[in-house]
């Protein structure tokens, strides 16, 4: 099967990953900006499938912002394993998924490790993540989905890591250009606008 799988913003991306795009990440959890959006093709339309996303550590660095660039400034936290966060439509057809483009707009990522909400991502500040779809292959008979108890697992179709989704996650912008490419890109930025990040829960 050839699944294909791209960003349906990717222009956006680009222009955020051209700058290396940084997400904040907050105690009570900050949705993404810009979002994860794909695109999917390639899917049989009438076997089921289930979307699942992760955020992974690309490496054990720490990062600092200095001189108007980010490097590596010495070792960081040890990447831990990425929590699963299912995409909010569960199970459904290809047909369902290949309709239109998928987002995960329902995340948001943390930096408080006690975050027990289920569609919460835990993040250590000033550490470089990738996003990672996985696509499986769900027999029609077995729910819930994921259940270690399955007689037949749900079957691993594609894993997918765009780099032009990698980012640092920061609890402020450091880089005057990500805070301004927000403002233009994104509708909930308006709190930049007079000169400072309010405290809100928008990306």
């Amino acid at each position: 099967m050839d699944v294909r799988v791209r960003l349906a913003n990717d222009d956006l991306w680009a222009k955020f990953h051209a700058n290396t795009t940084e997400m904040v990440v907050t105690k009570t959890g900050r949705k993404m900006f810009p979002k994860l959006e794909y695109a999917i093709e390639g899917l049989d339309p009438n076997l089921a499938y289930g979307l699942v996303l992760q955020i992974e550590q690309v490496d054990d660095n720490r990062y600092k912002f200095s001189g108007g660039e980010w490097s590596a400034a010495g070792r960081g936290e040890t990447g831990g394993a990425s929590k699963n966060v299912m995409h909010h439509d569960g199970v459904m057809p290809g047909a369902h998924w290949m309709r239109q483009s998928v987002n995960f707009e329902r995340v948001k990522i943390t930096n408080n490790f006690s975050d027990i909400n289920p569609s919460h991502i835990f993040l250590q500040s000033m550490h470089k993540y990738i996003p990672v779809l996985s696509i499986f292959e769900i027999p029609h008979s077995e729910t819930p989905f994921l259940s270690p108890s399955t007689s037949h697992p749900p079957k691993q179709i594609a894993r997918i890591r765009i780099p032009e989704t990698e980012f640092i996650a920061v609890t402020a912008y450091q880089n005057s250009t990500i805070t301004q490419l927000k403002i233009e890109h994104n509708p909930f930025a308006k709190g930049f606008r007079d000169g400072g990040e309010r405290k809100r829960s928008t990306p």
